[in-house]
C-alpha cells in the first residue's frame, strides 16, 4: 500500500473510528481513558497464519499472525547494514521534514497553524511541534498568548515546564462542537515511514475538504459530500515527529534506534502499567524510564491530550501490518457500541486498503 493510500486510511480511521456523537460516548476525563480510546496503526510485512494445536483447536489467525510476526522480529538480528536513502527523495531528513511542514502551513494560514512547545525533565530537553488543521477556517483558541508559558506538576515528586510559541494553545479550539482528532507520528526514531505519512497527510488536508474527500471517493458521489462535511466539522492536531532527539540519533548512524535521546522508550513512559515487563521484555528496546512521564516527549503528549481531549487518537507506527484498537496493556477489548463501531471500521479499512492482510483488534490481545 502506497503512502497516499495509507494516509487515506488514516483519514477514514480518524473521521469514523470512535463516532462519539453518534454512539453517545462521553469524553475521556483522564489520560488513561483517552488511551483506551486510541487507535494504533502499523504497516510492514505480513505475519504468519496460526497452526492448529494438538487438540485440534486453533488460535484466532490474526492474533497468531501478530504474535508470530513479533517473535520473528525479536529473533532477528538488527540489520546494521541497512541505510535509509535521504538522497533521492525516498525519505526526508529531520530538517527537510520540518521545512516541508512549515512550508505547507505557511501556504495555508487560513486553515493551518503550527505551534511548538519545549519541556525539560531531569536535565533532558525536547521539543514538540503540533500542527492544527481546521478546514472550515481556523478559530481563535480559548487560551490567550498571555498563557504561552506555564509550569505543570505531574505529582509531588516530579514537575516540568512546558513553554514555547503557542505552548498554551496546543489544546482545544473554540470549535467545541467539532470532532477533535489527534495524530502522532515518529514516536520511535527508526520508524521513518510514519513521518513521511504525516507529511503526506498534511499535503492531502492542505488541498481542502473537497479535494481530500475525493481521495476516498473519486466518483463525486454523495459519500464524497458526506466525507467533505465531516472534514469541515473536524479539528485536527497533528504531531509529525514526536521523538525528535531519537530521530537525530538515527540520522547520526544509529539506524535501529527507537528510544529517545537518553535511551527511554517514549511508548513505555506512560502511567498505565508503567514498569510492568511483558514476557518478551527487552531492556535495550523498551526501557520505560525512571518514572511515568519522566521524559519530556511523553509529558508534552500527556499535556496535549488532557487539554485537547480528542474524540479519536491515532498513534501511527511501523513494524507490522496491523490496525490496533484498545487495549494494549491487557489481553482484552472494550465492549459497547463505540468499540463495536471502531472494530467494524478497522475491518473495512483492512479490506479496502490492506487486502485483509492486517491484524485487527486489541493490541494486547493480538500481540
Amino acid at each position: 500500500m502506497g503512502r497516499s493510500g495509507f494516509s487515506l486510511a488514516l483519514l477514514v480511521v480518524a473521521l469514523a473510528a470512535w463516532a462519539p456523537h453518534a454512539a453517545g460516548a462521553s469524553y475521556g476525563q483522564t489520560v488513561a481513558e483517552l488511551g483506551s480510546r486510541s487507535v494504533r496503526v502499523g504497516s510492514a510485512d505480513d505475519g504468519v497464519a496460526g497452526a492448529p494445536r494438538r487438540d485440534g483447536t486453533q488460535d484466532d489467525p490474526s492474533a497468531t499472525s501478530a504474535t508470530a510476526a513479533r517473535s520473528l522480529l525479536r529473533m532477528s538480528k538488527k540489520n546494521t547494514n541497512a541505510r535509509p536513502d535521504f538522497s533521492k527523495g525516498i525519505y526526508h531528513t529531520k530538517g527537510d521534514v520540518f521545512d516541508e511542514v512549515k512550508a505547507i502551513v505557511a501556504a495555508h494560514p487560513d486553515i493551518m497553524r503550527i505551534d511548538t512547545a519545549q519541556s525539560t525533565r531531569g536535565g533532558y530537553s525536547s521539543e514538540l511541534f503540533v500542527v492544527t488543521v481546521e478546514l472550515a477556517g481556523l478559530e481563535e483558541d480559548d487560551f490567550g498568548d498571555a498563557r504561552a508559558s506555564r509550569t505543570d506538576d505531574v505529582d509531588a515528586k516530579q514537575s516540568g515546564e512546558v513553554s514555547g510559541t503557542g505552548a498554551a494553545r496546543l489544546s482545544a479550539s473554540s470549535h467545541v462542537e467539532k470532532t477533535r482528532v489527534l495524530y502522532n507520528f515518529g514516536e520511535h526514531g527508526r520508524e521513518l515511514i510514519t513521518v513521511e505519512v504525516a507529511v503526506d497527510l498534511l499535503r492531502a488536508l492542505a488541498g481542502g475538504a473537497e479535494s481530500a474527500a475525493r481521495l476516498a471517493h473519486p466518483d463525486a458521489s454523495e459519500s464524497t459530500r458526506e466525507t467533505a462535511r465531516a472534514l469541515l466539522a473536524t479539528t485536527f492536531k497533528i504531531v509529525p515527529m514526536e521523538n525528535v532527539n531519537g530521530r537525530d540519533k538515527v540520522e547520526a548512524g544509529e539506524w535501529c534506534e527507537r528510544k529517545n535521546g537518553r535511551g527511554v522508550d517514549c511508548n513505555r513512559n506512560w502511567e498505565v502499567d508503567w514498569g510492568v515487563k511483558a514476557p518478551d521484555y527487552d531492556p535495550s528496546e523498551e526501557y520505560p524510564g525512571t518514572a511515568p512521564f519522566s521524559e519530556p516527549e511523553a509529558f508534552m503528549m500527556k499535556t496535549l491530550l488532557e487539554e485537547f481531549r480528542p474524540h479519536v487518537w491515532v498513534n501511527v507506527h511501523s513494524g507490522m501490518e496491523a490496525l490496533f484498537m484498545p487495549f494494549d496493556h491487557k489481553a482484552e477489548e472494550p465492549v459497547g457500541p463505540g468499540a463495536d463501531a471502531m472494530k467494524a471500521i478497522l475491518h473495512q479499512i483492512n479490506a479496502h486498503n490492506c487486502g485483509n492482510r492486517c491484524v485487527v483488534g486489541g493490541g494486547g490481545k493480538g500481540v
